[in-house]
């Protein structure tokens, strides 16, 4: 009986798998934020980056100079100031004082700005400093996800340099989370359905995360999930024959891996679907190019 997957399990991994496709349904609005003298090459990446895969992608474009209209519902704003300090500093309150989470993008870690005058306790722009377009978009992605971890999927399905960076975040939880399980195993063979429900929910928050809900379409990424957690039960017990008196050990190690193996997998097949996936529908749905030529663009 220990082998098989509870219904309770299989409704938890339903429940889930619809709460993580309606979440990567939600509207994402980015605004952008342009001073007259800003980095050519920052603006040229950040226009190839936020590019919506999805109608739910919305991007405004702004001079820095004139930031936003004070009802504009912007989940996140990125500034590339230049050296336009003075209105950098009013657009940071005008933001702020709606609690915006705000990026402002410089080429150095040398470029530092004094917020603590502004009157805000627990509110502060962050300062992403790159050099190159690579480190910009990881530290870019990484900050997103952590300024607003309650939209990470919705951004996710919309941007696509964000995926790689929440889909390892994922990766990495579910499998802290099994290994933990298995090194517990307070009731023999309790840890299979546990850690199988696990990654099968983390099979459906990957699909989320390429804008893919749940349907039909993901029983392969489920099914192959219960089939590796079985394959990896068998191998756990094999080895514990080998090595016995290590059981805790085996058991957490084979549940991080595993679930590694496992989520690594399910992002290798979505991967290897997006190009004829997307092609059409990026085209379909895609913002206009950031023009730093033509402030005030709105879309």
């Amino acid at each position: 009986m220990a082998s098989k997957i509870p219904y309770n399990k299989v409704l938890d991994v339903l429940k889930a798998g619809r709460e993580a496709g309606r979440s990567a349904e939600e509207t994402v609005s980015v605004i952008i934020l342009l001073g007259e003298d800003a980095d050519i090459d920052q603006i040229d990446t950040l226009r190839g980056a936020f590019l919506a895969e999805k109608v739910g992608g919305l991007v405004s474009v702004r001079p820095l100079s004139d930031p936003t209209a004070p009802d504009a519902p912007y989940d996140i704003a990125f500034i590339l100031p230049g050296t336009q300090t003075a209105d950098l500093m009013r657009a940071v309150v005008q933001l702020g004082g709606r609690g915006i989470p705000v990026a402002i993008i410089v080429r150095s870690a040398v470029e530092s700005y004094d917020f603590s005058n502004l009157g805000f306790k627990d509110w502060e722009p962050e300062v992403i400093a790159a050099s190159d377009g690579e480190t910009l978009l990881t530290r870019l992605a990484e900050w997103i996800i952590r300024a607003r971890p309650d939209k990470a999927r919705a951004f996710s399905a919309n941007f696509a340099f964000i995926r790689p960076i929440q889909v390892r975040a994922l990766i990495t939880a579910c499998a802290i989370q099994n290994a933990t399980v298995g090194a517990i195993n307070l009731i023999p063979g309790s840890d299979l359905p546990i850690m199988t429900a696990n990654q099968a929910k983390l099979a459906l928050d990957i699909a989320a995360s390429y804008g893919k809900g749940l349907s039909a379409g993901r029983i392969p990424e489920v099914a192959g999930v219960v089939g590796a957690g079985f394959a990896y039960r068998a191998l756990a017990r094999t080895l514990l024959g080998l090595i016995p008196g290590a059981g805790w050990v085996l058991r957490a190690g084979l549940g991080f891996a595993g679930t590694v193996a496992t989520g690594n997998a399910v992002k290798a097949r979505f991967e290897a679907a997006l190009p004829k996936e997307s092609d059409e529908t990026a085209l379909a749905v895609r913002p206009q190019s950031i023009e730093p030529a033509e402030p005030g663009i709105e879309r």
